[in-house]
């Protein structure tokens, strides 16, 4: 295998990494968002599941396609060149609103993790992972694909070890759960509905990280080849998680985080280990929401890109005092809905066809 071969399959396995370290996030580890958007629907989850590892392929290819196609670096270039001045500043200010408001819900998040499980101060919590990010975003997107070509790795093998660990100590019994009698069917057209509305809304959240992303590969046959590894990954990590979830259903329902309910009945091991990928998730989340921002505002504004890097943390470490719960209770169901808006916005200016 040549250099240039070589070159062309890391870069490809890159851009899956940093796809998946920016969609995963803290609601997608806890279990939560697998438990509402999939496992209640029954016998029809697995389909569902499947169904959005599609669209994910297609939403994520379109995003990273956006860039290259349109000669534009940023989100705001692209939402220039395909929308009138004044829309465009509108969906780029609720975007960066959005990122804003997802920002501090993780910074408290990984707040509130670091001090539960290892006795910091949430303030001590939330300034450690500030510098962290600040160190790594340092690097701009460089450093960004470096960490999550580390992170997501980590997290598909940790994902994959709990699922053995679970279905080898209920002796393979795991895998007749997967179209649970216990789970009430619903209709398969809200299926329908949710798997498009977790998959738009997981893409138009992560435009402003996707659309330079575009730029990193050098052909065409790359960049597909790191969505459709992307997607996949992804799939198969809301598949192995909707197994678990369902062997706890519906008492899952009444955590807040479900995933971690399930953790305390795990070796001290596993469970930490679980701290620890819990906290690396929420840690790229918010790598790529900060950096989103950061570009965005450097590319009209006098400060530099790392200066608007620093501006964003100390503001978010600021306002994240209010707490993790309040702020995912409050906010997130309007975050979600002004994503899927941001992303059919998008679709709907953008004329011409994608070609695969």
């Amino acid at each position: 295998m040549n250099k240039v071969r070589q070159k062309e399959i890391m870069t490809a396995l890159q851009i899956a990494a940093t796809y998946i370290g920016t969609v995963v996030g803290a609601g997608f580890a806890s279990g939560q968002e697998v438990l509402q958007f999939f496992t209640r629907y029954g016998s029809y989850a697995v389909l569902g599941i499947g169904l959005t590892t599609l669209l994910f392929f297609v939403f994520g290819l379109y995003a990273m396609s956006l860039g290259p196609m349109h000669g534009a670096p940023t989100f705001s270039d692209v939402s220039e060149s395909v929308m009138s001045k004044g829309t465009s500043r509108l969906i780029s200010g609720m975007l960066l609103i959005l990122l804003f408001g997802i920002t501090i819900a993780m910074m408290a998040g990984s707040g509130a993790l670091l001090s539960e499980q290892f006795h910091w101060s949430f303030g001590m919590s939330a300034i450690f992972t500030g510098v962290v990010t600040a160190l790594t975003l340092a690097l701009g997107m460089r450093g960004m694909m470096s960490v999550n070509s580390v992170i997501v790795p980590f997290l598909v093998v940790f994902v994959v070890v709990l699922f053995l660990y679970v279905w080898w100590t209920n002796h393979g019994a795991i895998m007749q759960l997967a179209i649970p009698s216990s789970v009430p069917i619903l209709s398969p057209w809200k299926l329908l509905f949710s798997a498009f509305t977790y998959a738009g809304l997981n893409v138009g959240l992560s435009f402003t990280v996707l659309v330079p992303l575009g730029h990193v590969a050098s052909r065409r046959k790359v960049l597909i080849s790191g969505a459709l590894l992307g997607a996949v990954g992804l799939g198969l990590l809301l598949f192995l998680l909707h197994l678990l979830l369902v062997k706890m259903y519906p008492d899952g329902l009444q955590y807040e985080v479900p995933m971690g309910h399930l953790a305390l009945s795990l070796p001290p091991m596993l469970r930490y280990s679980f701290v620890i990928i819990l906290w690396a998730e929420i840690f790229s989340t918010l790598l790529g929401n900060v950096y989103g921002i950061a570009s965005e505002l450097s590319r009209n504004a006098k400060h530099s890109y790392f200066r608007w890097v620093i501006v964003v943390l100390s503001a978010a470490l600021l306002v994240c005092q209010v707490g993790f719960a309040r702020i995912v209770s409050i906010a997130y169901p309007i975050f979600g809905y002004v994503g899927l808006f941001i992303l059919m916005m998008i679709l709907l200016s953008e004329r011409r066809l994608i070609r695969l």
